[in-house]
């Protein structure tokens, strides 16, 4: 944790270095609620939280435009809990999003979509408090390609309110049953859905 939190200090000074010219940086932080497709249950009804820094920055050399690539760190909390057997399926990781974005109203209100690629930092299984610990192994290092997009509105000088989707195209499971699938029916497994809501700090 302690690195993951040196990581994002890092960015976030290296957003506010640049923030004199076309790059601006920001504070995230925001409650998620989760399910995993596929584990036999069909609700939001995981809690977790998400925590990070991010920056964006011009397409092109007009600084006025629109148009921004947004990079991010952030730590989250995904999983889901089924309550008919009490199982409780959490996920922890640290993700890069990468998106391209879309300001409006006076860049009041941005819309903006991509990809963010999470590698898991930790992992739980519970049935009715009790530990499985190969479950838990089962989750996969990397989640390669989560769907994810965002609105986000700048309702103060630099305070933002933020809706995040994320929709994970890969199975988060090494062993799967028949599962789910995603895009192609041989894309069969497990596969994490998320929607947060939170606010913003951006400089």
């Amino acid at each position: 944790m302690k690195k993951i939190m040196l990581a994002m200090a890092a960015c976030l000074t290296i957003g506010l270095a640049m923030g004199q010219t076309r790059f601006d940086a920001c504070l995230m932080g925001g409650f998620n609620m989760s399910q995993i497709d596929g584990d036999g249950a069909g609700k939001y009804n995981h809690p977790g939280f998400r925590v990070g820094v991010g920056s964006s920055f011009t397409l092109s050399g007009d600084t006025d435009s629109p148009w921004r690539m947004v990079v991010e760190l952030a730590y989250t909390q995904k999983g889901s809990y089924i309550n008919a057997t009490d199982r409780n399926l959490s996920v922890n990781y640290v993700e890069v999003p990468v998106m391209i974005s879309y300001n409006m109203i006076d860049n009041r209100l941005r819309f903006a979509a991509g990809v963010a690629p999470a590698i898991q930092v930790g992992a739980s299984v519970t049935t009715n408090g009790v530990d499985e610990p190969q479950s838990a192994a089962n989750f996969t290092r990397m989640d390669w390609l989560p769907l994810t997009a965002t609105a986000r509105y700048r309702f103060a000088t630099h305070t933002c309110i933020e809706l995040r989707y994320q929709n994970s195209m890969l199975s988060i499971t090494k062993e799967n049953g028949s599962g789910t699938y995603r895009i192609f029916r041989s894309n069969t497994g497990a596969f994490s859905r998320l929607l947060t809501i939170g606010l913003a700090y951006q400089f």
